[in-house]
């Protein structure tokens, strides 16, 4: 069987950038005209990468603009060494496992590769490169044209002299690597677009790689990651979504969006092969009418109305769902106290000195506890769970003695006390006669018609909401003591910057380790990621005997187990476990195969 040899570009390739344009960096610190000539070496630079101009003419004409010495490759090769490709980082065993196969062919210049790639398992004799001519004060002042890769089609020069006996692959970003392929000197090329993509070059194409994943993945060779990120798809559902599309991007993946506004047929397209989803929660829906075999984690823009049914439908299929968390705390909090100064200078009053009773003392109600003590207010709270005060806040332990005592009751309550706690007459009652209510709690957790009698009878002289459908509430809405935000508590940028940043992370977390924390979902698990290894992860109904049956098939595959983390909640399993050697594909299906399996994958 004849040997595979891989034929490798460096700028932009190897590293995420061109070494030229960092040296120039380098070189040109003090120069007034810096940002002009690196800005004239890039487009030399791309001229002769598209294949519009000669590529030792783009060359000579670099090295005269970049008034560079000698000393300034040290400084390169540092700078270097932190910019190699991310997939090439994570990959770093295809270049210790192919040692001898691999060969680094460059336009660029040896001074600066072989030290960056010699951390690769690449030794010089495989480095094919320029080298730099210098003047007596070491200045660099050309490159030596007896190399053939300063010529131009060097690299196919080059090729025809190595002989190479084997299938050649050449993995680079510019036309010049495509040559190769082009003279029959190669068997595939990939188009290599982790760093920078080239119209021209992608054209002419056969395959395309956004990763080194994708090509160990195509060659089926071993890999960091089970499956390429770049094959999976994540879909933005909603124009807030959209906010999280450069961090999902620079992970890799493919993206996909969908407008708000995007009928079921449009959704359905995009949505029944998507890998990762994240959407805004009028869109859920639409989501639940397709099937979504492929579908990991789902991540909602907002708050679900009734999170229980929506997170046992996803758990049932294995699917990760996250939602806001504690992203709008800030917003939650000044939302309330915006409403708070209204409604007293409403009644022609001020807040210090007022007696403030905060229904849930969760990350909402510490934090307005903690502000309102600020500006002068008496804190009392209630809450089900034995939660520290903070600040001046007191704990009232019974909900009646909290109304009883406050002037201005605000309800921001999460899940934990929804199921047992309703304002209605009898409540309002307890309450001092002109007190101000606000409702942010779970919805449909107070009584609208009683709370408009109140209003008339002036046992409460004002009302805010952030929480009641409009379309419910006519009533309340035409009331001048009333004020309804309608969802106005995720309304700031900031929110919505805090929002993408988590889900990304969340997302990504789950992706990458299995990590489920924060998910409504499925068992939350807490795991460190494994190195040198290999993970699965095992979703399950939660019935006796399954985890004995996976690690029965480990045992009988004569498996040893290097770490085994579990966590179940009434329906679900979930099971990781991670391997330290290489394990049959037999075994794959057989796990696949326990009947109570909702989803099984290979993490790495």
């Amino acid at each position: 069987m004849k040997p595979t040899y891989y034929i490798i570009d460096f700028d932009s390739t190897f590293t995420d950038v061109e070494a030229m344009e960092e040296l120039a960096e380098i070189s040109l610190a003090n120069d007034p005209e810096k940002d002009f000539l690196i800005e004239r070496i890039k487009e030399l630079t791309d001229l002769a990468m598209d294949g519009s101009m000669p590529f030792n003419k783009s060359l000579k004409a670099r090295i005269a603009l970049l008034s560079a010495k000698k000393y300034h490759i040290n400084l390169l090769v540092n700078k270097l060494r932190k910019r190699v490709s991310a997939s090439f980082v994570r990959n770093k065993k295809f270049f210790k496992n192919c040692k001898g196969s691999i060969y680094i062919v460059s336009g660029g210049f040896k001074e600066f590769i072989i030290p960056v790639v010699k951390a690769y398992h690449i030794d010089s004799d495989h480095v094919f490169a320029n080298t730099f001519l210098y003047d007596e004060k070491n200045n660099i002042i050309g490159a030596d044209e007896s190399n053939l890769l300063a010529e131009e089609n060097g690299k196919v020069k080059l090729l025809k002299k190595l002989k190479l006996q084997g299938e050649v692959v050449v993995i680079g970003d510019g036309y010049t690597d495509y040559q190769i392929f082009e003279s029959g000197l190669a068997h595939k090329f990939f188009a290599y677009t982790e760093n920078v993509s080239r119209l021209k070059v992608l054209e002419k194409a056969s395959y395309i790689a956004p990763s080194l994943d994708e090509i160990l993945y195509t060659q089926k060779l071993p890999m960091s990651i089970s499956y390429p990120k770049t094959r999976l798809k994540a879909v933005l559902y909603g124009e807030h979504t959209f906010l999280a599309q450069q961090k999902l991007k620079d992970e890799g993946y493919q993206l996909s969006f969908l407008a708000r506004k995007s009928g079921l047929k449009q959704v359905q397209n995009e949505v029944k092969d998507a890998h990762i989803l994240l959407f805004e929660p009028e869109g859920l829906d639409k989501v639940l009418k397709v099937k979504t075999p492929k579908l990991l984690s789902a991540g909602v823009w907002g708050e679900l109305n009734d999170q229980g049914v929506y997170s046992k439908t996803l758990g049932q299929q294995g699917v990760a769902l996250f939602a806001n968390q504690y992203a709008h705390t800030r917003s939650v909090t000044e939302l309330v106290l915006g409403l708070l100064f209204q409604f007293v200078r409403m009644n022609g009053q001020e807040l210090p000195s007022k007696k403030l009773g905060i229904i849930g003392y969760g990350h909402c109600g510490s934090l307005l506890s903690v502000l309102a003590s600020s500006l002068g207010l008496e804190v009392m709270f209630y809450d089900t769970d034995d939660r520290p005060p903070l600040g001046n806040a007191k704990r009232i332990k019974h909900l009646p003695d909290l109304l009883k005592k406050s002037e201005m009751v605000v309800m921001v309550m999460g899940k934990r006390l929804n199921d047992n706690l309703f304002i209605g007459a009898k409540e309002i009652k307890l309450m001092p006669a002109g007190s101000i209510l606000i409702h942010m709690g779970g919805p449909e957790k107070v009584d609208a018609m009683a709370i408009l009698k109140a209003l008339d009878e002036g046992r409460l002289s004002g009302f805010g909401s952030d929480r009641m459908n409009l379309n419910d509430y006519k009533e309340l809405e035409d009331n001048e003591r009333v004020i309804l935000t309608h969802k106005n508590r995720l309304g700031t940028e900031e929110t919505q910057r805090k929002l993408a940043e988590l889900l990304c992370d969340k997302t990504i977390g789950f992706i990458n380790t299995g990590s489920t924390i924060g998910a409504l979902s499925l068992p939350d698990l807490h795991i460190p990621a494994q190195q040198g290894g290999h993970r699965f992860i095992h979703i399950h109904q939660n019935k006796p005997g399954v985890l004995a049956q996976i690690n029965g098939l480990f045992a009988q595959y004569k498996i040893n187990i290097s770490g085994q983390y579990l966590k179940t909640n009434d329906l679900l399993g979930y099971v990781i476990t991670d391997l330290n050697k290489e394990y049959d594909a037999g075994l794959l299906e057989d796990l696949k195969s326990i009947k109570e399996t909702i989803k099984f994958r290979v993490l790495y």
